[in-house]
């Protein structure tokens, strides 16, 4: 039987039990975020090597560090699963919630007021990441790699804090946008980090319970609005596929008409209806798995399954080929009382080189 620990750090105190953990990383949430519940009061150093009974929320305060690192004891190395800052503390009953933002709460903090001419959009987010880094004490937050190549005649960001800057850009433009796990700012396709990063699922084995339906591709019902954005930020639009079930919304850049609008549409709309696995799986802390890595499942009841490849058939030979591998938007790990665990969620099929917006 696995031994759970965790190491909880906040501000100067270190904290080895916990009522319970929950983080939530997501390529679609400007930020990760993770709920500590304690109980309302702990035993604190007080001098001499004696100990105080004192309330959490005279001690805990908003801005203090926080570092979670959970494990199992002597099975695997201790991981730091979150790093951030205390947002809100709220003590219920004989519990404290104490709500954490990763850097995003410093961005938050800054204000920006400025108009831009002529300027890239990696140039745009170098300044939002300048003026929290100047303006904020201990903020020191680069800017990720695979910025899109994206030119403005001008934009302009009128009086927001620096997190409602970047969802203005993450909602007008499509983009994904938050801090990777090296706490740098990335800003680009959902698929275009943790690339080549694989967890392995087996349902008979350390899959704990799981939501997961096998959908054919001529029975998914999907459409694609697809949105160009120029230079000078006007923007042309198109439907592609029948408006029917769910829509999903694309965005690319520098495309000048609505025909190459359409074709870059139905190659991305052929990329979404897959067959293979949707839904979500429950598992164990291990294996690790975060968002925008890749996962496989295997199940022994319906073997064709692991080897499907998206588009073809399962009476193919071509569907016994290499195991498919499926995008994960998000993560929620949880840990506790009642035990550990990590709500894993599909997306998309992973294709070789593969990049989905």
């Amino acid at each position: 039987m696995f031994v759970l620990d965790c190491n909880i750090k906040i501000g100067q105190y270190t904290f080895k039990r916990v009522h319970d953990v929950q983080i939530v990383k997501s390529v679609d949430l400007l930020s990760d975020t993770a709920v500590i519940k304690m109980p309302a009061s702990a035993f604190f150093d007080s001098g001499n090597k004696t100990k105080e009974r004192k309330q959490l929320e005279s001690e805990i305060k908003t801005g203090m560090p926080v570092s979670i690192k959970l494990s199992y004891k002597d099975v695997d190395e201790e991981r730091e699963e979150f790093k951030g800052f205390v947002k809100h503390i709220s003590p219920k009953n004989h519990i404290v919630n104490i709500e954490c933002e990763d850097a995003v709460y410093h961005i938050r903090k800054t204000r920006i007021n400025k108009n831009f001419k002529k300027i890239t959009l990696k140039e745009v987010l170098a300044h939002i990441l300048d003026e929290t880094n100047k303006t904020q004490e201990d903020a020191n937050i680069k800017l990720g790699g695979n910025i899109p190549d994206v030119n403005f005649e001008k934009f302009a960001i009128k009086s927001k804090n620096g997190a409602q800057a970047l969802k203005k850009i993450k909602d007008e433009y499509g983009l994904s946008i938050f801090l990777d796990d090296e706490g740098k700012l990335h800003a680009g396709l959902r698929m275009d980090i943790n690339i080549g990063k694989t967890a392995n699922y087996h349902v008979q084995k350390n899959v704990v319970s799981h939501d997961l339906k096998y959908v054919k591709k001529e029975d998914v019902e999907l459409y694609v609005k697809v949105i160009g954005v120029q230079k000078d930020n006007t923007k042309i639009e198109t439907i592609v596929g029948e408006q029917t079930g769910e829509q999903r919304t694309l965005h690319f850049y520098n495309l000048s008409t609505e025909k190459e609008l359409k074709g870059r549409g139905e190659a991305e709309l052929d990329k979404l209806k897959y067959t293979g696995y949707r839904g979500d799986l429950t598992s164990f802390l291990i294996p690790y798995a975060t968002r925008g890595m890749g996962v496989s499942i295997t199940d022994n009841r319906y073997p064709s399954r692991n080897g499907q490849q998206e588009g073809s058939d399962s009476n193919s030979p071509q569907s016994k080929s290499k195991t498919v591998q499926y995008f994960v938007p998000k993560v929620t790990t949880s840990f506790g009382q009642n035990g550990a665990r990590r709500k894993v969620e599909l997306g998309a099929i992973i294709l070789p080189k593969d990049k989905i917006g």
